[in-house]
């Protein structure tokens, strides 16, 4: 595979993987109108997702350097997953898909810059101010009514941050060490199935809601926020690289928009529109263009 295809795979890959993240992020927002608890869609997540990953553990993952896949996992697993599931019992969907995104995106590519010593040209840092503009715009809504405001709002907006950064530092380290997507994945998954499963069952215990509830979030956090957009997202950074992989989290937020209208019938106002424009706009100069560094490639991959 040349290098131009594997880009090109690379940012499909992408694509696909805010594509999922989109689905899980409404999905996680119609779980609380739902009457799941921020614990149970943690349960639900890595219970799934470890069930349906657990051949490539099997396979090939329990060979992998393990000190980093449990690093990993203590960076993406349970405390990531019951931050981001608080943050949404506090704080608009709007906010949700804009404070953690950004943080991500600031968090890999400062550490990129900072440790690996890769520099960002000046149209690249203009795409970077584009999307960052559409973030904002799509974030400019008023909050939702039926949450939490005031300072339970800002605790919402503040495990954002917290789930951001740490998702952020976790894109950092995968696209250094360029660990094998599914099999990364199914270690992290299982390691956190099995530590949090059994005490989400002996302390919270299963809540009696519709069997309808129980499948769409089956397939909202198990299979696709557990299972098909962490892998997809993985393979992304392996390919790009931390910097150019991390920008897609920068994505989610038009693409969440978009999404809200067929599954929740929200149609976006004109602000919010220009946001998805913009952001748009953004995240193909970042892409497209290549970063001239006057420095050497780090180990994250490609430069950013």
């Amino acid at each position: 595979m040349t290098e131009g295809t594997r880009r090109v795979f690379g940012v499909a890959l992408g694509l696909l993987a805010t594509t999922g993240w989109a689905y899980f992020n409404i999905g996680t927002e119609l779980a609380r109108a739902e009457g799941f608890r921020p614990w149970d869609l943690t349960a639900l997540r890595f219970g799934v997702a470890a069930v349906l990953l657990l051949p490539f553990f099997l396979w090939r993952g329990w060979r992998l350097a393990q000190r980093r896949v449990l690093l990993l996992a203590l960076m993406v697993g349970p405390s990531f997953s019951l931050l981001f599931n608080i943050g949404f019992q506090l704080a608009p969907l709007s906010h949700a898909v804009v404070v953690g995104p950004g943080g991500t995106v600031l968090v890999a590519l400062g550490l990129v810059h900072a440790v690996d010593g890769q520099r960002l040209s000046p149209l690249r840092v203009a795409g970077l101010m584009l999307l960052l503009a559409g973030l904002l715009a799509i974030g400019a809504d008023r909050a939702d009514e039926t949450k939490a405001s005031g300072w339970q709002a800002v605790l919402g907006d503040l495990c954002f941050v917290a789930s951001g950064s740490l998702w952020g530092s976790y894109s950092w380290l995968l696209g250094r060490w360029r660990l094998p997507a599914v099999e990364v994945t199914s270690c992290i998954t299982l390691y956190s199935a099995l530590a949090f499963v059994p005490v989400w069952w002996l302390v919270w215990g299963v809540p009696d809601l519709p069997a309808e509830a129980w499948v769409h979030q089956v397939m909202a956090q198990g299979i696709v926020g557990g299972c098909l957009a962490p892998v997809t997202y993985a393979a992304a950074v392996a390919i790009l690289g931390a910097g150019r992989g991390a920008v897609y989290n920068a994505l989610l937020p038009p693409a969440a928009v978009l999404m809200a209208m067929p599954l929740t019938g929200l149609v976006p106002n004109a602000l919010q529109w220009a946001g998805v424009a913009l952001a748009s706009a953004g995240l193909i100069l970042s892409m497209a263009l290549p970063a001239r560094s006057g420095g050497a490639t780090s180990a994250a991959g490609g430069a950013t």
